[in-house]
């Protein structure tokens, strides 16, 4: 399993792992732990209607922190054990709230702050300008001249970009 990743850098970064069980679940829980070296308990499940449309979806995703209690980790991984799958647990109506004390238990946790959750890129125009300078000169040459343009497209979020002749030679060749 590939995992990119834009950190805002020059570069992204790529974190590679074997697949352990092709239960995505597992497999992002080996991911945190070999990859980015975090332990980690991660949850996901989705229920399908017989007409295909999806019933009941979630997931959680656990990451212990520095300095975390041995014996809270034991607790925390002793309750995993025991619950009913996530989707079954969203089926039956459990708010994000009723599954942290479904995970959580009497442990002692604060919920810091709600927000949404939503995809967004940070892709933009000047970011894929920037990835095709780093094609080099004659490759650039070779688009102005022979497809009189480029276009690109963001490897997260799908989107295309154009870049015409008159792009490709303000950009590049000033």
């Amino acid at each position: 399993m590939s995992v990119v990743k834009d950190l805002g850098l020059k570069e992204n970064f790529t974190g590679r792992v074997p697949l352990v069980s092709g239960e995505i679940g597992d497999d992002f829980t080996y991911y945190f732990a070999r990859s980015e070296q975090v332990p980690s308990a991660v949850g996901v499940g989705v229920l399908v209607n017989p007409d295909n449309t999806i019933k009941a979806s979630g997931g959680f995703l656990i990451q212990v922190l520095p300095g975390a209690e041995d014996a809270l980790i034991r607790q925390v991984e002793e309750r995993l054990k025991t619950i009913p799958p996530i989707s079954r647990l969203i089926e039956s109506g459990q708010t994000p709230d009723d599954l942290l004390v479904t995970l959580f238990g009497d442990a002692d946790f604060k919920i810091l702050e709600k927000m949404p959750v939503r995809f967004s890129c940070t892709c933009s125009k000047e970011k894929l300008k920037r990835a095709i300078a780093g094609l080099g000169e004659a490759e650039i040459k070779a688009m102005i001249d022979e497809d009189h343009g480029a276009e690109a497209q963001c490897h997260f979020c799908r989107k295309y970009y154009h870049f015409s002749e008159e792009d490709l030679k303000n950009c590049f060749f000033q």
